[in-house]
């Protein structure tokens, strides 16, 4: 066997690829990718060579430069976001979490449901509508995401009902009125909590554009405007990302505006341009970061 086809069989198996994923890789078959591998590929072997040494030195280029994963950290904006939850979740309730991109709800309604095994966490998206949001539910409860819409409403009220569960809609301002509708029907008929989190025009599309959906928006328990990062937030972040940065949070939470979104992707450009550069991190380099920064 050539040193090609070993190297990529090994680095197959220390990252367990599949067949299938390393040949959408090399915008081949399967079969082409198998046939290859087992020295039986008739097409022009030279190209294919060419394109697995490709391949294979990305894989080792990235593997050198892994993206620097920022730990969780329980910001005011995130303990606010949890306390909301756990509201909804102890006591039944639909709650809202809402503010600006970027600061962190995201991170936190993931980190709240991964702490609890019963919450149903869904990441709506543009394009969402009843359909989509009941099929989701319906997978996620145990069943297989088919019927009508009413069959399926049906279904998850049943899985639900007592069991004290909650819903997380992420990104929830997508959800058209149907689709906030119908989830007001399964917290009153199955009686568990739900928290809708996203930007403060969620809180427009409760109420309606001239209060017509007051309905909806009288089931609303509780509600929260999170809000950016405070120093202590930032200091928090730094220090975990960075323990030796001695103080260089002030100058992160300048440059990111207190946006956690920007401050995480701010200490991983740092990181990389101090590495680049064979230095420590200094204002001078979280400033040039900063400025390679688009939002």
């Amino acid at each position: 066997m050539s040193d090609l086809r070993q190297g990529l069989k090994n680095l197959m198996e220390e990252l367990a690829l599949s067949q299938a994923v390393v040949a959408r890789a090399l915008g081949c078959s399967s079969a082409t990718l198998s046939q290859w591998l087992s020295d039986t590929y008739k097409g022009n072997v030279a190209k294919f060579d060419e394109a697995v040494k490709g391949f294979l030195q990305r894989q080792k280029e990235r593997s050198k430069s892994r993206k620097k994963e920022i730990e969780f950290v329980m910001t005011s904006t995130a303990t606010r976001l949890f306390e909301v939850a756990r509201t909804c979740h102890l006591d039944g309730e639909i709650g809202v979490a809402y503010g600006e991109a970027g600061i962190g709800k995201t991170v936190a309604a993931k980190a709240y449901a991964a702490r609890n095994s019963d919450v149903i966490l869904v990441e709506a998206d543009l394009g969402y509508t009843a359909r989509s949001l009941f099929t989701d539910l319906h997978h996620r409860v145990g069943l297989d995401g088919t019927g009508t819409v009413h069959n399926m409403f049906e279904d998850v009220v049943g899985k639900l009902s007592g069991t004290g569960r909650l819903i997380i809609v992420d990104e929830a301002e997508h959800l058209p009125y149907r689709a906030l509708e119908l989830l007001r029907r399964v917290y009153d008929k199955a009686g568990i909590g739900i928290l809708l989190v996203g930007m403060p025009r969620l809180v427009h599309n409760l109420r309606g554009k001239k209060g017509e959906y007051a309905q909806l928006y009288s089931r609303v328990g509780i509600a929260a405007n999170l809000q950016r990062l405070q120093e202590g937030d930032a200091e928090a972040i730094v220090k975990t990302a960075l323990p030796q940065s001695n103080g260089l949070w002030k100058d992160f939470l300048r440059e990111s505006g207190g946006n956690n979104r920007r401050m995480n992707l701010l200490i991983v450009r740092s990181i990389r341009l101090a590495e680049v550069n064979d230095t420590h991190i200094t204002p001078e380099i979280i400033h040039l970061a900063a400025k390679m920064l688009i939002i």
